[in-house]
Parts: structure tokens; sequence; C-alpha cells
């Protein structure tokens, strides 16, 4: 049996450790030979990142990103950014990594490189995201910021000495992401679509959209709930939210009134919709921000909340229809 090259396996924890904080990683790999961390070759083409024109520039870009995302709206736009960069890089260095493979091996490392850091980008954004957006999960910035760094030292150290343990223990790293990964993700995408709004916020007013502006799936879902109150045409808008009964940790959807209470509905393919009904929850305040409008709830879960975005109605419109002062 054909061992598998030890390249191929240190692949899926640099990817990883890249998706994490790509320049962190390229320094790393870059300043091994100059500081005499590793004493055999670096593996591929690894070496060409070792020249004193790609570590400077290498490490103005980590200090811009250090900077950027000390503060949430710096912090959006440059991971917004990334979500482009960081799969293209993943699938550079998988290039580099696997230099001198067959070309069959090479396209598939770059698929596996750029898929990975891709993931792994868009799930530590979303863990910054969901402390931005006021779920007060997590600890400060700095802190965070500090063991992303650690993290990723440790990864790329382990992938160059042991890769095959480095690989097993990405694996187990992915499997452990399973459960609360998926929220994440959507919580990035959530944010993103939250900027876009911002940006054409001018050309819109704030406002519920009507009847014949709802997609056919919301006013399927809405049409065979029977939790919303009879009378008066549904208005909706898009929502997203954290934490509810019954759906997953962060969910993006629809908020829809008719009479009753609100009721949040969720796309699920190919099965119906996700219906919660929010009046079981009871509504605690508004927040405005700049990005977007935040309803506090509480429910047996404890703390939950509903995100509307810039175009989304207003804050006054939002106290009415949930009850509050």
């Amino acid at each position: 049996m054909t061992p598998i090259p030890l390249e191929l396996l240190a692949l899926p924890p640099i990817a990883l450790a890249a998706g994490v904080d790509l320049y962190l990683t390229l320094l790393v790999i870059g300043a091994a030979p100059t500081l005499g961390l590793w004493g055999a070759p670096l593996p591929g083409a690894f070496g060409d990142l070792d020249s004193p024109g790609v570590l400077i520039m290498v490490g103005i870009f980590y200090v811009l990103e250090f900077a950027a995302e000390r503060f949430p709206p710096a912090a959006l736009t440059w991971n917004a950014f990334h979500a482009i960069i960081r799969p293209v890089s993943g699938g550079l260095l998988a290039i580099l990594l696997l230099d001198g493979q067959p070309l069959v091996v090479i396209a598939a490392g770059v698929l596996v490189g750029g898929a990975l850091a891709s993931l792994a980008h868009a799930i530590r954004s979303g863990a910054a995201v969901l402390r931005w957006l006021g779920t007060g999960a997590g600890p400060s910035i700095l802190l965070v910021s500090l063991a992303e760094d650690v993290l990723v030292l440790g990864i790329v150290a382990l992938a160059l000495d042991a890769p095959d343990l480095a690989a097993a223990m990405s694996l187990v790293a992915l499997l452990a992401l399973l459960p609360t990964g998926p929220s994440l993700v959507r919580a990035f995408r959530y944010a993103i679509r939250l900027g876009i709004g911002l940006i054409f916020r001018q050309l819109q007013r704030r406002r519920w959209h009507d009847p014949d502006q709802l997609p056919r799936w919301v006013g399927a879902a809405y049409a065979r709930s029977d939790r919303l109150g009879p009378g008066g045409a549904a208005r909706g808008t898009p929502a997203a939210a954290w934490r509810l009964p019954g759906a997953p940790r962060f969910a993006i959807g629809w908020v829809v009134v008719r009479g009753g209470s609100p009721v949040f509905v969720r796309r699920r393919r190919p099965r119906a919709p996700l219906r919660v009904d929010l009046g079981a929850l009871k509504p605690v305040d508004v927040h405005e921000q700049e990005l977007f409008r935040r309803i506090d709830l509480r429910s047996e879960r404890g703390r939950a909340f509903i995100l509307f975005g810039p175009s989304g109605p207003g804050t006054e419109s939002l106290k009415g229809e949930f009850g509050l002062p």
C-alpha cells in the first residue's frame, strides 16, 4: 500500500490555519528557514516564501488586519473582502505545498485547500459577528486575537513537524464544530448582508414588505400557520434570529405579522418551512444600531433576539408589533 505523502497530510491543517489567520500563517512558514525553526527543508515550494519582500508585505497586512479587527465595522469590511481572498490563498498554498505532485493531486489539493480556508474564515468571522451583534458571548477582542494567534502558531508548527498528527487533529476539530459551525457561517453571511444593506439604505425607506412582495415560500408558510391572527393582510421583513426555541442557534428568515403575534419563518428544503411563534417569548427592549435593529427576547432557553436590517421597519413600528411601550 502506497503511503500518503506528508504534503497531503499537511494540507488540511495549513489551510485551516490560513483561514483563521492567513498572514500569520504565511509569516511563520516564510520565516521558518531564516529563524532556524526547522532544520529540514520545508515541504513542496514553501521555501519560496522565505523572501524579505514577501515577509515585509505579509507583516504589513498582519498589522493591518490586527488593527482593523479592533472595530466592528472595519472588521466586517475586512472579513467580507477576505471571504474571497481566503479561499484563493488556500488554493495557492496548496499549489506551493504540493509542488512536484501529479497534476490531478494538485487540482484536488487546490479545491480542498480553498474550501477549508473559506470554511475556517467563515466560522471564525461568524463567531466575531455574534459577539458584535450582542450575544454577550466570549472575552474581549484582544484576548480572542491572541488566542487565535497561539492556535495558528501551534497548527502550523505541528503541520510542518508532524503532519499526520496535525491532520488527525484537524479532522477532530471539524467534527467538533459540526453542531455550531453552520450557525456561525450563517451569522457571517448575514453580517455581510447588513453591510450591503447599509450602503443602499439611502435608496430605501424603512418599512414592512407588502403581501405581494413576500417570497412565495414565506406566503405559503404563513398561509398554513394557525399561529397568525385572522384578518388583515400579512406584512413581513427579512430578519435573523438567535436562540429561538426549535430553531438553529442562528437562523436567517422572515418575520411576518398579521393581526396576531409576529411569527418567524425559516426556509428548509425539502421540508416545510420552520415557524416559530414569537408571542410565546417575552420582548424586553429594542436596540438601534447603525447596521441593524435588535429586539431582545426572553424564552425558556434564556436570552434570544431578532435582528432587522437597515431597510427593515423602524423602531417605533417594531415596538408596536411586539407590544413594547
